[in-house]
């Protein structure tokens, strides 16, 4: 029991503090094409003509070549510097954008998202690892989601004006010109690449506490992202006005900040077990809310509550795999995992929702979180070691 309460340790990590927010910046800058993505599926369907499912087609490719990318960027740097590949997988992400505005053909659009997304999804890994091996980890992913979650709303609320007003091709000239410092950000970034010898000595065995880590991360994506998807049918079911159904959404989002910049703030100074088990409970009252409450206020105060207990507990889930992977070097398989649970997690809700009920929906996320803070609470418990 002494071992769960002791405030949160950190791994004896190399990443300079300039480091740490170059990986930040250049993280949300990857990441701003998926933190807008209803938005694109609009252009893609409208502006582009593919329609509903082709657009979603597409949206899939660009997420697959992000999946692709993390699940590849362990074995790039293992070989190569983290400077080099970050300049190279910009060169690669930013191609892909560039080439998207010289044609509309559908194969065409289809094949440069994916390569895109390729190199989205190698910047991301090591900008999740660099975070890792930050001093506060914690803290360093809950300003990452901040960044991701403004980034987010301020998206959603521009880029349909600017290809409405401007023209769809402006949307890929401007994540380009985000993603463009990168390749000054790349030697700072670079600094909190492991020493060879490190990396070398960890290709011998796996470390099964950043397996289980990792484990626990996909179970909890898996259990939030079944009932997340479906709010808004959630919200409708219950007899709320569309408009309603929608603003209590925007308020959500501002939840989801919240409890990023809160995480980021208490962290580090509470103990990993009641960090878990708080948002636990403030996700409980959330999914409890919704499958038992009526009315608008409950509905919104419910949405809040679940929007802000995500990325809250997400911290103190990455800062225990932080510490358990010592040299940085499978925390980079990170958005993957995460993008993993993003995909499979809202398959399993909507099943629940159409052949169940709510209430199964809501049983299910809840049984996948219990049992991945049930495990981050063991694998903290253990030496690391």
């Amino acid at each position: 029991m002494t071992a769960q309460m002791a405030p949160a340790s950190t791994p004896p990590a190399s990443t300079p503090p300039f480091s740490t927010w170059a990986a930040i910046y250049l993280g949300v800058a990857a990441a701003t094409l998926p933190a807008v993505l209803p938005v694109m599926v609009g252009v893609f369907a409208d502006r582009f003509g593919y329609g509903v499912a082709g657009a979603g087609t597409i949206a899939a490719l660009n997420m697959g070549g992000i999946l692709i990318g993390s699940l590849l960027c362990p074995l790039i740097t293992a070989r190569f510097g983290w400077a080099a590949v970050i300049r190279a997988a910009l060169a690669v992400m930013i191609a892909g954008n560039l080439l998207t505005m010289l044609d509309d053909h559908y194969g065409y659009v289809a094949a440069t998202r994916f390569l895109s997304g390729l190199g989205e999804g190698v910047v991301g890994g090591i900008c999740y690892a660099a975070m890792g091996r930050s001093t506060r980890p914690e803290r360093s992913i809950s300003i990452y989601f901040a960044g991701q979650s403004i980034v987010g709303m301020v998206g959603m609320g521009s880029f349909g004006w600017i290809a409405a007003s401007l023209g769809w091709p402006w949307l890929f000239l401007i994540l380009s010109l985000i993603a463009l410092p990168g390749f000054w950000l790349a030697p700072v970034i670079g600094r909190a690449q492991p020493a060879p010898g490190r990396v070398r000595q960890s290709r011998l065995s796996a470390n099964p506490l950043v397996i289980g880590a990792l484990g626990c991360i996909l179970l909890y994506f898996v259990g939030m992202a079944s009932l997340w998807p479906f709010l808004e049918r959630i919200g409708i079911g219950k007899g709320l006005a569309p408009g309603t159904v929608a603003f209590a959404l925007s308020v959500s989002a501002f939840g989801s900040l919240a409890g990023s910049l809160v995480a980021s703030v208490v962290a580090d100074r509470l103990p990993r077990t009641v960090g878990l088990l708080s948002g636990l409970g403030l996700l409980v009252a959330g999914v409890g809310g919704l499958a038992f409450l009526s009315g608008t206020a409950p509905f919104i105060l419910s949405v809040s509550l679940f929007a802000f207990a995500w990325p809250f507990q997400y911290a103190f889930q990455f800062g225990l795999l932080a510490s358990v992977d010592r040299d940085g070097r499978l925390i980079a398989l990170t958005p993957a995992v995460t993008g993993g649970g993003l995909a499979i997690g809202p398959a399993i809700g909507g099943l629940l929702l159409q052949n169940l009920s709510l209430g199964a929906v809501g049983a299910f996320c809840l049984l996948c979180v219990v049992l991945a803070v049930a495990g981050t609470v063991s694998l903290r418990a253990r030496p690391a070691d």
